[in-house]
């Protein structure tokens, strides 16, 4: 019996000891290391992407499965990213905080030796932390009868919409389409914090794009994953031309996979997209002493 007493006078004080002082820690989960994608069960992916980080925990590299190579470069609130393989650099993001505000684009002028200019920039707006609107600029040279005239550009200040509600991003439209997507959602999985997936600026949203460990830099993430996308011609909400739909694998609190069934009912065509994710990444920077 004393030692029964003892043992749970032991359990009373641990418990005292925690404290109303220790506030509850969520679990650093580790980052994406690599991704593969497969369609209808081919076994050999479409992509694979080994993804490397700084000992910060930032962006080094990105190596696809082929010759493309993409190297992250910081320097102050900046960082551009080169396709070693080509030897181009192909964008370059401007950050606020930890979140990407601005993207430039720059190419080679064909009528002007060794001259670069910004052929696309892309400013993002956010509500809170919310990405809401994407702007986008674009420039190219100007060729008129006397040859080579200066640039010419347009300016599209509505771009990219994106309309959030109870956490997430439920509609996609864009100035340039007339077309828009719908997002429905799966309101008891909530997805994991270093889960890449986003709502990004396309009708088909299957590809590298869309898992991207880049898309973590976009402020405010969805609350919950997604379970079927749609997209079809405004106003005519009811007549789907394309239709997705989303299944996951977990393991904890980990997604290892997500397959995404694409229907498109104009050509009547249907592919399976089966990504596989690893996460082999601890970043010990953010652990809590």
């Amino acid at each position: 019996m004393r030692k029964h007493l003892f043992l749970l006078w032991i359990g009373v004080a641990a418990l005292t000891a925690c404290g109303d002082d220790d506030t509850p820690v969520a679990p650093v989960l580790n980052k994406v290391t690599k991704i593969s994608c497969y369609q209808n069960g081919g076994t050999t992916p479409l992509f694979t992407a080994d993804i490397n980080y700084t000992g910060e925990g930032n962006l080094s590299n990105i190596r696809f499965s082929g010759t493309q190579n993409l190297l992250f470069i910081y320097a102050g609130d900046k960082f551009t990213v080169t396709n070693t393989g080509s030897g181009t650099t192909t964008a370059e993001y401007t950050l606020s905080g930890n979140v990407i505000t601005r993207m430039t684009v720059s190419k080679e002028n064909p009528y002007a030796s060794n001259e670069v200019y910004v052929s696309d920039e892309y400013v993002y707006q956010y509500a809170g932390s919310s990405l809401t609107r994407t702007a986008w600029t674009a420039r190219w040279p100007r060729e008129d009868e006397a040859g080579y005239a200066g640039y010419e550009e347009r300016m599209y200040p509505e771009y990219e919409k994106y309309t959030w509600e109870n956490g997430n991003v439920v509609l996609f439209a864009q100035s340039q389409d007339n077309r828009e997507m719908r997002y429905e959602y799966n309101e008891v999985a909530e997805a994991p914090a270093n889960f890449p997936f986003r709502v990004i600026g396309t009708f088909a949203p299957v590809g590298f794009e869309v898992v991207s460990p880049l898309n973590l830099l976009y402020g405010t993430q969805n609350r919950n994953l997604p379970k079927r996308a749609y997209t079809y011609t405004v106003p005519n909400e009811s007549a789907v031309n394309a239709e997705y739909t989303f299944s996951y694998t977990t393991v904890g609190d980990y997604i290892t996979g997500m397959t995404v069934e694409a229907n498109d009912y104009s050509s009547g065509v249907t592919n399976t997209y089966t990504y596989q994710f690893e996460y082999n990444y601890y970043n010990y920077k953010y652990v809590v002493e």
